[in-house]
């Protein structure tokens, strides 16, 4: 491949930025080819990687960054490094990499969701012709066995600045009434369907109201827990009524004629003499205890 054939013919500006990493070949040629195709007016400047974030260069300085364009190609650009040459270039400037895309290492996917994420936009990526050298030279370089490919990919800053900002009118976008607000044919765009055309027969007939006062989560007439029907009220009410007290009968059928007759058992011992099914009752002075 000739030095020619690196960069597309569309990057021009005045000022660009070679970065280079450590291992990086044939720089003097892709420096050259820069000078002749991309940089007729102005200079090139040189970079390494590693020092890139302490170089402090301005804002906006450059029109075009080149970086990995030497092979092998295997180094891969951290979030810091994408977002550190976004500042660096000019609004609309380019920015130039080559990188192996295998799997394991760095994928297509991988590297757009990358430069999205930094603000990158308009990004291409061109697969590489590479002789039987260059694949040898990068095979080696790799640690997995898998078949890989060599991409170019070009993208662009916005043409705004980063960390520009910009004052919204919004005066045009509130409505002059309340009419204006809402609109119902912005938000039904067919006819209207008639709420009793939803509606069959057996919907419209009234339940047995007995058929309520079953729980629909037992299955029984028994309150759930957040009862909200009234049954548990219901149910509540009708456990406050008392049972009839039970008669009390005599096993010998004497009890009412006094202690005179009645055995030593009897429940009605020291009480007055009664007659049957009568409501025994017991004056103040026999409710008192004896002095």
């Amino acid at each position: 491949m000739t030095t020619s054939q690196l960069f597309s013919s569309e990057l021009v500006g005045e000022k660009a930025l070679l970065i280079w990493q450590d291992g990086e070949g044939n720089l003097e040629e892709i420096i050259d080819n820069i000078k002749k195709n991309h940089v007729k007016v102005g200079n090139v400047q040189l970079e390494n990687i590693d020092r890139l974030t302490l170089a402090n260069y301005s804002d906006s300085t450059f029109d075009i960054v080149l970086s990995n364009v030497g092979k092998p190609y295997t180094y891969i650009h951290s979030i810091q490094i994408l977002g550190e040459v976004l500042r660096l270039l000019k609004p609309s400037g380019s920015f130039v990499f080559r990188t192996v895309v295998q799997k394991g290492h760095r994928t297509e996917t991988e590297i757009l969701s990358s430069l999205k994420v930094c603000g990158w936009i308009e990004t291409k990526l061109l697969d590489v012709d590479l002789t039987g050298e260059e694949k040898s030279e990068i095979t080696s370089s790799l640690k997995g066995s898998e078949p890989f490919k060599v991409v170019e990919v070009v993208s662009k800053k916005p043409k705004y600045e980063v960390g520009a900002s910009s004052q919204l009118s919004f005066k045009k976008a509130v409505p002059t009434s309340v009419a204006a607000v809402w609109k119902l044919e912005d938000t039904v765009e067919d006819d209207l369907i008639d709420d009793d055309q939803l509606l069959d027969e057996e919907d419209l007939k009234k339940p047995d109201p007995a058929s309520l006062k079953v729980c629909g989560t037992t299955g029984k007439r028994k309150a759930c827990k957040n009862c909200s029907c009234g049954l548990a009220d219901e149910l509540a009410s009708e456990g406050e009524k008392k049972e009839p007290a039970e008669t009390k009968t005599s096993s010998c059928g004497n009890c009412y004629l006094g202690d005179a007759f009645r055995c030593s058992s009897c429940p009605y011992l020291g009480m007055p003499a009664f007659k049957p099914g009568e409501k025994i009752q017991l004056s103040d002075n026999q409710m008192k205890a004896d002095a």
